[in-house]
């Protein structure tokens, strides 16, 4: 990759490391699982990125590729934080998002995943599918079930 290439590669991972962090921390809950995630993730992405035809896809690119770590991680330990412990790490969130964003973190993995992606990371349906490896169907399917367990949470 020529020197234009691999500081493209650099700032997309600067610009993106924020997006990462909070997937891989939403799909954890744990700070130094999410941290080890994302360094895996850029590590990963950068012995592959010759790969990567369409600078354009990068960020579902390095997305797909944080969720595959977390994964890796998440099937490992299977330890999880009280949220309680993570709200030191989260991004500032508008006050009014800050009780909603708790509520998405008691969500199952499924569920919470396809929130973050759907919501937080403004994915469409199909990027969400690429990036998580399952069918649109299965990503709208979690979609809606995922928004209904919410609901229930915040009417209780």
């Amino acid at each position: 990759m020529s020197d234009t290439g691999q500081g493209t590669f650099e700032q997309n991972i600067r610009d993106y490391a924020p997006n990462m962090y909070r997937l891989a921390l939403a799909m954890l809950h744990n700070r130094e699982d999410a941290e080890d995630a994302v360094s895996e993730a850029v590590l990963r992405a950068f012995e592959k990125r010759h790969s990567l035809r369409n600078q354009d896809s990068f960020k579902p690119w390095i997305m797909q590729i944080t969720a595959n770590e977390a994964r890796k991680i998440y099937g490992k330990n299977k330890r999880i934080t009280p949220v309680e412990d993570m709200e030191a790490y989260m991004p500032i969130f508008r006050e009014e998002n800050h009780e909603l964003w708790d509520v998405v973190m008691q969500l199952e993995l499924v569920y919470r995943e396809v929130i973050m992606l759907y919501f937080y990371e403004r994915f469409s349906v199909k990027e969400i599918g690429v990036i998580l490896h399952v069918p649109e169907g299965t990503v709208k399917s979690r979609l809606s079930r995922g928004k209904k367990a919410l609901k229930k949470m915040l009417e209780e």
